[in-house]
């Protein structure tokens, strides 16, 4: 089930693709260098006799850390709806992670305050974004636009190595780890597009989405121990993006844009599967960095 949204989606955008594509009037391609992580935490508390249906006491939690940079191939289509309307289709794809290394921490709050667990693993994976808007223009140089938005990222961890066990310094590798985790934040928005001319052929353009409310959903895979679990929770979605646009000369409906972009994803809250007493408590994802791309118009 937490596939399902994002199958829509990808089949909406296919159709809506399809149903306008014979009279395609707008496309751009960027390639946007985009460094950042993605963390995630849960807190559980402890009983005191070691029960679950015992007195709680002081508790403990575990983080996850994964770096997240690579180059994102960005995609968008437009297509003129009437003269004061457009649609939006954006896709982005993260092919392959740059490989990196993660970390994995735990706390037991009743024994200590400090780090029960630390260990280290290679992280490689893969991230793709969504966004299906319709735009529209409030000024000749603004646009209010309304939409829906999916993300998701997916981590695979191998390499594991323990630096810290029982509150412990130890040296202990684990080549048998393969474990995956995934988590995909989806939700509709709003936003503004603007640009403001500052020469015949340069402009500076930029925008802002940002969806309030967002289902967050995590899905992990321990194979050490043979553990599968998911998050589920809500959050919040902010994108926005700033650039120079030059128009080619001679070229009226061709242009080229480079700028910065930023993706902040967070949890609210949350809950696991594997305990009703887990709290999803943490989880956010962050990607930022220069995006430079090309416009090119059929009409």
């Amino acid at each position: 089930m937490r596939k399902l949204p994002g199958v829509i989606l990808m089949l909406a955008t296919l159709q809506l693709l399809q149903s306008v594509a014979a009279a395609a009037p707008n496309l751009s391609i960027s390639n946007w260098q985009a460094r950042g992580s993605q963390m995630w935490r849960i807190t559980f508390p402890g009983y005191a006799s070691g029960l679950p249906n015992s007195p709680a006491t002081a508790g403990g939690a575990s983080e996850l850390y994964y770096p997240q940079s690579g180059q994102y191939t960005t995609l968008n289509y437009e297509k003129e709806l009437s003269p004061t309307q457009t649609l939006s289709l954006e896709a982005g794809l993260l092919g392959n992670i740059m490989p990196a290394t993660g970390n994995d921490s735990d706390w037991d709050y009743s024994q200590a305050p400090g780090l029960w667990y630390f260990g280290t693993f290679k992280t490689r994976g893969s991230s793709t974004f969504l966004n299906v808007d319709i735009k529209r223009r409030l000024k000749n140089s603004t646009e209010f636009f309304y939409g829906y938005g999916y993300a998701n990222s997916r981590y695979n961890m191998t390499q594991g190595y323990y630096s810290m066990m029982d509150y412990t310094p130890v040296a202990t590798s684990l080549p048998a780890l393969n474990s995956t985790y995934s988590l995909v934040y989806h939700g509709p928005h709003v936003g503004l597009a603007a640009s403001r001319q500052l020469s015949p052929r340069l402009a500076l353009v930029g925008s802002i989405s940002y969806a309030p409310l967002s289902l967050a959903q995590g899905h992990g895979w321990w194979n050490l121990r043979n553990l599968e679990f998911e998050h589920l929770g809500t959050g919040q979605m902010l994108d926005g993006k700033i650039g120079l646009r030059y128009t080619v000369a001679g070229r009226q409906n061709n242009s080229i844009t480079l700028g910065y972009r930023y993706q902040r994803y967070t949890l609210y809250t949350g809950s696991e599967s594997s305990s009703p007493d887990i709290t999803w408590t943490e989880a956010t994802k962050l990607q930022q960095g220069w995006y430079m791309g090309g416009n090119f118009a059929f009409n």
